[in-house]
């Protein structure tokens, strides 16, 4: 019998997530795993518990939102011997579980695979010394994702953050960076960037373009440049509400790098992972190869 460490925050997703609780802890039991329950009790104790008790489990399952699942891996990283970690996405957008082909919206069916799928090891980004699972992102609409009123995510999912954007876009201010990659150095003002390691950022699907691998030793880079005229706003707006960032392909920069440098003329303010990175006028951001590993559904057939 497998035992497993579940750790779940019971604030990501919608009330009635929690109200199948005891449903998601059977469908792991049903797979002969012995299942200890344990409740986040602040931002961060995901991954202080993984560090505290993952020692005395076969593995971990994490619930929760992209945040709670980046708090558990920056824990698991900081171990000797990482645990594999399963994940039952329950939170507003879930971005990164469209990396992983689990079956969406079936939660027995997300436990189960949790504890029987395959697992996959990815890299990890690092900020200035911090570690992000998936994103590090500046400029336009960044901190939408953490200044939302969470009840209004619960209620509105994605359209909580269009609602905060279309509140947000006259306010919108380009920023002057230095980028340095690969001996190459790109100089501009742009409107949003981003390091990610990811298939899907904020609902849009191949954002960054090219479907990145996630265990190659290389994060991408995307930059925005600013909007020139009324045409680039609706073009912006028309790509949020489509979620379909192909529409944005003549205002973008893209490129793969294991290292970037990023000098802005002053402090600039991040988010990881959809969470508030702090303020910062120089930013390192680096690949970590094959940090951590993670469970996979099956791979879908053609």
């Amino acid at each position: 019998m497998k035992r497993v460490l579940f750790i779940y925050n019971r604030h990501a997703g919608k009330n009635k997530t929690w109200a199948g609780l005891s449903n998601i802890i059977n469908a792991m039991t049903e797979e002969d795993c012995l299942v200890t329950a344990y409740p986040t009790q602040y931002r961060g104790d995901a991954g202080e518990a993984i560090v505290r008790w993952s020692k005395d489990f076969d593995q971990v399952v994490v619930a929760g939102g992209d945040g709670t699942l980046s708090e558990a891996i920056a824990g698991a990283v900081r171990l000797d011997e990482q645990p594999i970690i399963g994940y039952i996405p329950v939170g507003t957008t879930n971005d990164f579980s469209k990396n992983l082909n689990l079956p969406l919206g079936d939660l027995t069916a997300l436990a189960a695979t949790a504890v029987t799928g395959v697992p996959h090891t990815h890299d990890l980004g690092r900020f200035n010394g911090q570690s992000f699972l998936y994103v590090a992102a500046f400029g336009a609409f960044t901190e939408i994702a953490y200044s939302t009123p969470q009840k209004a995510k619960n209620l509105l999912g994605y359209n909580a953050y269009v609602l905060e954007v279309v509140k947000n876009l006259a306010s919108i201010k380009p920023y002057h960076l230095k980028v340095e990659y690969d001996d190459k150095v790109i100089e501009g003002d742009f409107l949003y960037g981003m390091v990610s390691n990811t298939t899907s950022v904020g609902r849009f699907n191949n954002f960054p373009p090219g479907n990145p691998d996630l265990s190659d030793g290389l994060l991408e880079v995307t930059l925005i440049s600013p909007v020139r005229d009324v045409k680039d706003m609706e073009e912006f707006s028309r790509a949020l509400l489509m979620t379909n960032p192909a529409i944005l392909n003549s205002m973008m920069t893209t490129f793969s790098t294991a290292k970037v440098k990023f000098t802005a003329a002053q402090e600039l303010r991040w988010t990881l992972d959809g969470e508030a990175g702090g303020a910062h006028q120089v930013v390192e951001v680096e690949a970590v190869h094959n940090a951590y590993t993670i469970i996979h559904g099956p791979e879908k057939s053609q």
